[in-house]
């Protein structure tokens, strides 16, 4: 127990003030009270008010320091779903049993003397925690489905920062959810111990297998590709699995698979064709096998809705670079536009930037399919002489065409050997080298009225310098020169714009554009992306006429089983500055049967896909009926009826926890390998767990209380200076 001084002021100041105040005590009391007998009382209670005084001004604090030991937890996940019911057979006991045994072993007092043990039931939630005891008291385990990262996740979370010794899982390891065991493999806090819940090879290998899961983007674009991937699973005892895709009841592919005779999964993966607009259903269907009983489960639907992007981009470059990938991410996100970014490697063009998952060509469609076409550092003979031939009656027809450039496209070989010449805003002499340094950059008279520079949200327009410039370009006649660099030699163009025929061709003669986004200026790190947004905004701008409103709908699960509980959420937006309040939302479900519900939606934050917090709408329903349910959002803004465009849902008819299917061992021992804890048989379990020694860690609690600022030191100074005006009354002194 300490005492320390929290005073301000130098204590050699209060010590001298003290000492004043004593000295000229001692003066008064001798200058008018000589010889006073009075003085021999008045004194004392005088100096030890001022010494009390001068204390409380030192501000002293009593610091107390406490040391605990902190035991860590050692926590417990018990898996509650309905597959631990399951045995491979009358002589082997179910998985909930043996678990019920683990957690009557010795080792569970064996660490209790040095930890806190906490368990924690989960199936396809967390529960709260409760006690060894308590779990050995719960009932037949009925949960429908199993979320084991989930619930590993939401433990680590909970207990981050804490001491937490071990955990030990009593779970199969079927989780319902995860198509692939690779999340085992990730990094967890602490050692995870995992035990084997039955024998080894028990399971009889009798012809089941199963559709587990199909995934493809719900929303696509026509004219581009996408992916679909199904993943099957089982045992096909030898027997050749056939997986065949349905479109809208045809069947449209066939592909051979086989499974291992004890079991195990396959992912198979088609290629989606989207020639025309529509909403279309896809059904993967594995053909029952023979001695196959239980073909529930054989089956599953998606739907994909193909739209029509009223303000598609195409954006072409060659090598990757830091232009490409700034760019890349700025048209992402841009929501005025569907974004196709290709790549050239060698004599191929590969996807990349938002749609990758497509795997389309992009001269399998039309240039007129495309609002605005962006090409990168591209030579002459990237392209073939009919490319260039439909670029230049592509603009002529009314689209636009912004050339980017680099130092290829700007070199000798580039756009001006091409015959894009001819609608080129510029004409190029003598192609000098790239002049490079840090050039300011002005905006000139037509530049400042045009659409895009104009005032914003964000206020004036205001662009960084740019760090390089491709000199050596004149502006053609009848070319605007929008952007200008302040050069050496004098203000060069950047940025110029010229009308070709009913379309609209833009050059950029810098490659520099994107460090504006690293500038430590916020307002200036914003610059680049406000540039391609405004550039794409003046050259489309038919966006203009695009619904004022919009409604985004979305579902807790993309893949829900019977008896599930569908949540489907909504948001309403409003483009540009408008706002709106709460309305009266209606979500119509149309359900397998037919059946239209139209059901009162709720006003609630609700989270998007991107896991954002936002204001929106939701309305609960249960699934109880499986097959193919779809959701449409209504609702009227200022006499505009909206309404979101389809939202469908396929409810599987069958809960994986009742199929009989063996334990996935395999993630378990990941699960146990990653985290640095140990895989055990069972009658490994008590003598792992029973010799494992948790060190224990110190914590010191500081305690502060103070001295000078309580009611006993006031209590003191007032009673002395009410001692000193008694005694003076009582001998008569002024």
């Amino acid at each position: 127990m300490d005492i320390i001084y929290e005073h301000a002021m130098p204590i050699g100041l209060i010590l001298g003030a003290i000492a004043v105040a004593l000295a000229l005590g001692i003066f008064f009391f001798w200058r008018f009270l000589p010889g006073e007998m009075a003085a021999f009382y008045l004194w004392p209670v005088r100096a030890l008010f001022f010494i009390v005084l001068g204390w409380c001004l030192l501000m002293p604090n009593q610091k107390r320091s406490l040391t605990e030991v902190l035991r860590p937890r050692f926590l417990i996940a018990l898996d509650t779903s309905g597959s631990m019911g399951l045995s491979p057979n009358a002589t082997v006991p179910t998985r909930w049993k043996l678990a019920r045994e683990a957690l009557a072993q010795p080792w569970v007092n064996a660490v209790e003397k040095q930890c806190d043990i906490e368990v924690y039931p989960f199936s396809s939630e967390l529960g709260q925690p409760s006690t060894v005891a308590a779990a050995l008291s719960l009932a037949a385990p009925t949960g429908t489905a199993t979320l084991v990262r989930e619930g590993l996740r939401a433990l680590a979370d909970r207990y981050r920062g804490q001491p937490v010794g071990g955990l030990l899982l009593l779970s199969d390891g079927l989780d319902t959810r995860e198509a692939r065991d690779d999340w085992a493999a990730a990094s967890w806090p602490c050692p995870i111990y995992t035990v084997r819940m039955e024998p080894a090879g028990v399971w009889k290998a009798e012809p089941d297998v199963r559709v587990d899961l199909i995934d493809t983007p719900r929303r696509v674009v026509v004219g581009w590709d996408s992916e679909l991937k199904a993943v099957i699973d089982g045992q096909s005892a030898g027997q050749p699995v056939r997986v065949q895709l349905y479109e809208n009841g045809g069947l449209l592919e066939e592909v051979p698979a086989q499974l291992p005779d004890e079991g195990g999964r396959r992912e198979i993966k088609f290629t989606l064709r989207h020639p025309m607009v529509g909403i279309f259903n896809y059904e993967v269907r594995l053909p029952a096998l023979k001695g196959e009983t239980h073909t529930n489960d054989n089956q599953q639907q998606i739907t994909v809705q193909v739209n029509d992007a009223k303000n598609r981009l195409l954006f072409l470059d060659d090598v990757a670079r830091q232009e490409t990938k700034f760019l890349n991410r700025a048209l992402a996100e841009n929501q005025n536009v569907s974004s196709l970014s290709f790549q050239r490697i060698g004599k191929r063009w590969i996807t990349f930037g938002r749609e990758q998952t497509s795997t389309m060509d992009w001269t399998q469609l039309p240039l007129s399919t495309y609002k605005i076409i962006i090409l990168g550092d591209l030579e002459e003979n990237m392209l073939p002489p009919a490319q260039y031939e439909a670029l230049v009656a592509y603009v002529e027809a009314g689209g636009s065409l912004v050339l980017m450039g680099g130092e290829r496209a700007w070199g000798q070989k580039g756009f001006d050997a091409s015959l894009l010449k001819k609608i080129m805003p510029i004409s190029r002499t003598g192609h000098q080298p790239v002049l490079e340094g840090k050039f300011r950059v002005t905006i000139t008279p037509d530049g400042l009225v045009h659409p895009a520079f104009q005032k914003k949200d964000e206020g004036e327009f205001v662009m960084p310098p740019v760090l390089s410039v491709y000199p050596g370009s004149k502006p053609s006649a009848g070319a605007q020169v929008l952007v200008t660099a302040q050069t050496q030699d004098g203000p060069l163009p950047l940025v110029i714009q010229q009308r070709y025929g009913q379309g609209r061709v833009v050059v950029v003669l810098s490659d520099s554009l994107w460090r504006w986004s690293l500038d430590p200026n916020p307002l200036l790190s914003k610059s680049y992306v406000r540039f391609w947004n405004q550039l794409i905004q003046s050259l489309v701008p038919e966006q203009q006429e695009l619904d004022r409103f919009a409604v985004e709908l979305y579902c807790n699960s993309d893949h829900p089983y019977l008896g599930d509980a569908l949540q489907f959420s909504a948001r309403l937006m409003a483009r540009g500055s408008e706002t709106v309040g709460d309305l009266p939302m209606t979500c119509e479900i149309t359900t397998p049967a037919g059946r239209k519900l139209p059901l009162k939606m709720k006003a609630q934050g609700i989270t998007s896909n991107s896991g954002k917090q936002l204001p929106g709408y939701s309305v609960d329903m249960p699934a109880e009926e499986p097959g193919l349910y779809q959701a449409i959002v209504r609702t009227e803004v200022s006499g505009t009826k909206v309404e979101s465009a389809p939202y469908p849902v396929y409810v599987r008819p069958y809960t994986p926890e009742t199929m009989p299917k063996a334990a996935n061992v395999t993630a378990l021992q990941t699960l146990a390998r990653a985290s640095s804890g140990k895989f055990c048989e069972f009658n490994e379990l008590n003598p792992t767990l029973s010799g494992l020694h948790f060190a224990q860690q110190e914590e010191q609690r500081v305690f502060y209380r103070t001295l000078w600022n309580s009611w006993a030191i006031l209590a003191a100074l007032v009673g002395l200076l009410v001692l000193e005006w008694a005694l003076r009354r009582w001998r008569n002194l002024a």
